[in-house]
């Protein structure tokens, strides 16, 4: 099963069913126990999180340690996320974020939108190539992290975090870009 809509405005949750569980039930039940785990040895929630760096294996193999990062997050202090994740299978020259008409990124836990003025800033910058739709599908790096996202951002208990994404597919990069792509997104960093 693929998760998502058919339109190019979702990207679909190409990697459920064999990433990691895509019924629903189950992958919010496997989340839920991986984050109560760690809640359970006395992660508590840090409001001043600034950033996290979180493995994107499948979740049978990495779930457990990317729980330790997710427990840690407070959703009701965050109105934005960077995603950074590395390109696996497509040559990217620098950085590539979703295409134009992408709004939101899928999963079996339900939808996450994108931060659209955000990306139309990285993008007015030049720096930023557009990734079409079937290569941000085939990349698993960032959707890995979607489902701990979705169940953390969507949650009651956080009064349905009002957080949107804003997913960064890192290609080729050297010392230098990496300078420049630290310059375009550290004024993002201070301002949250």
């Amino acid at each position: 099963c693929t998760w998502g809509g058919s339109d190019n405005r979702v990207r679909r949750a190409k990697h459920a069913g064999s990433w990691y569980d895509d019924d629903p039930s189950e992958l919010r039940a496997e989340v839920q126990r991986l984050l109560g785990a760690e809640y359970a040895e006395g992660a508590t929630k840090n409001p001043s999180l600034k950033a996290v760096i979180a493995p994107h294996a499948g979740l049978r193999f990495s779930g457990s340690v990317a729980a330790r990062v997710y427990a840690c997050l407070d959703a009701t202090a965050i109105r934005r996320i960077f995603l950074l994740g590395p390109s696996h299978h497509t040559y990217i020259a620098g950085c590539g974020i979703p295409g134009e008409a992408v709004t939101a990124y899928a999963t079996p836990l339900g939808d996450l939108p994108l931060d659209v003025d955000t990306l139309a800033e990285l993008r007015r910058s030049g720096a930023f190539s557009a990734l079409p739709m079937s290569v941000d599908e085939a990349e698993h790096s960032i959707e890995m992290q979607l489902p701990f996202l979705a169940e953390i951002l969507n949650s009651p208990l956080n009064g349905g975090s009002p957080a949107m994404l804003v997913p960064l597919l890192v290609g080729q990069v050297g010392p230098e870009e990496e300078a420049k792509y630290g310059r375009l997104l550290a004024p993002y960093l201070q301002e949250e």
